[in-house]
């Protein structure tokens, strides 16, 4: 079990067609079997398309950027400062808004899973830089 995982250690993946990234901190690979934790970056006009969790629930604290969110057939505009939360197995999207700005949420997966399908992306071989 891992307590500590830093940004350098994280690995990245890219998603969202190359528009994004998604830094895997924490999930079952470092012993985190209730949760994981992501940061999720994507450029402008990148997009999620509708998908679900059946049995993890998400949550996103915006950091930067807005995006429009569906969620359970209710769009919201979401920007820095925003919580969301989607509960298990409701559909949703994003599409980001913000002009110029990308997009940067913390995602959280209660119970984890969901972040697996971020390895299937290739993994950037780029150093972390901030």
């Amino acid at each position: 079990m891992r307590h500590r995982v830093t940004a350098a250690e994280a690995p990245r993946h890219i998603i969202a067609n190359g528009k994004g990234r998604a830094t895997l901190f924490l999930n079952e690979s470092t012993g985190a079997t209730a949760a994981s934790l992501t940061l999720l970056e994507l450029q402008p006009g990148g997009e999620v398309p509708e998908h679900t969790h059946e049995s993890s629930a998400e949550i996103l604290y915006i950091e930067d950027g807005a995006a429009d969110m569906t969620v359970s057939g209710q769009t919201l505009r979401v920007s820095k400062g925003d919580a969301v939360y989607i509960p298990a197995g409701a559909k949703h999207s994003a599409r980001v808004v913000s002009p110029g700005v990308p997009f940067k949420a913390v995602q959280v997966y209660a119970g984890p899973g969901p972040e697996q399908r971020f390895m299937q992306g290739p993994r950037e071989s780029a150093p972390h830089g901030r």
